[in-house]
């Protein structure tokens, strides 16, 4: 069974939320580093605050089958993937969740999900279906650190905004553990779109800060790829579709 997520602190008053997190994220030897994050997070929150998230997402965890065979790459997903949390509607809730999870206790190649409420976090989900995502693979020191900012980024709208006149929409981000890195994703709708793919790309380096972008390009740094042109994507796509 996948980690629970529970909540057995209060959450930080929504004004408390930008301090106690800029502190919990900055780096005591990297002060221009701590300077820059800090005021990265006060931002958003200030952009956030008091309103809620303009989608709701949902939190999931994904846990790896070690069966590689094609008849398990073709099996039902739903025995590996878990809902943790249902309903993430604003920053306060998203805060209550993330810092309740034992994000150390993840185990080698399973994956966490932030995605759209109402959205699932597979190929064959019919929002996803012709979409792709960027992927990063980053060292274990910056993982965690990363991937608050991509999440943060993403539900905060600073992805989506700007794909508004593509009509494409950023769906998810996930992360998941390798064995020395982390492989983290940001899922986008419209995989043939080369515009919108570029303006993301653009946006994640330019919004994050600057000790976590990453230093070059190619498989050893991020790169995009289409669900289709992973393996097992057609299969799963038929499947889905003799279900429904």
């Amino acid at each position: 069974m996948p980690i629970s997520m529970t909540n057995n602190q209060p959450a930080s008053p929504p004004e408390d939320i930008d301090k106690t997190q800029a502190k919990a994220q900055s780096n005591p030897t990297s002060p221009s580093s701590a300077t820059t994050r800090k005021s990265l997070h006060q931002n958003i929150f200030g952009k956030l605050r008091p309103l809620p998230f303009q989608y709701h997402w949902a939190v999931w965890y994904d846990k790896h089958n070690s069966d590689t065979s094609k008849e398990n790459t073709t099996r039902d997903y739903d025995s590996r993937l878990y809902l943790l949390h249902e309903d993430v509607s604003d920053i306060a809730t998203f805060y209550r969740v993330y810092n309740n999870y034992p994000w150390d206790k993840v185990r080698l190649r399973d994956t966490v999900h932030i995605f759209r409420k109402g959205v699932r976090p597979v190929w064959e989900d019919p929002e996803n279906r012709n979409g792709g995502c960027w992927r990063f693979r980053v060292p274990k020191n910056k993982a965690q650190e990363f991937f608050h900012e991509i999440a943060i980024l993403c539900m905060a709208n600073e992805f989506q905004a700007v794909l508004e006149k593509e009509h494409d929409h950023v769906l998810g981000v996930s992360t998941s553990a390798r064995f020395n890195s982390n492989l983290i994703s940001v899922w986008n709708k419209l995989g043939d779109n080369e515009r919108s793919i570029k303006a993301l790309e653009q946006t994640i380096l330019d919004r994050l800060s600057p000790d976590l972008r990453p230093t070059g390009t190619g498989s050893t740094a991020y790169f995009y790829k289409r669900h289709a042109e992973n393996d097992g994507f057609t299969e799963a796509v038929e499947k889905a579709s003799t279900v429904t």
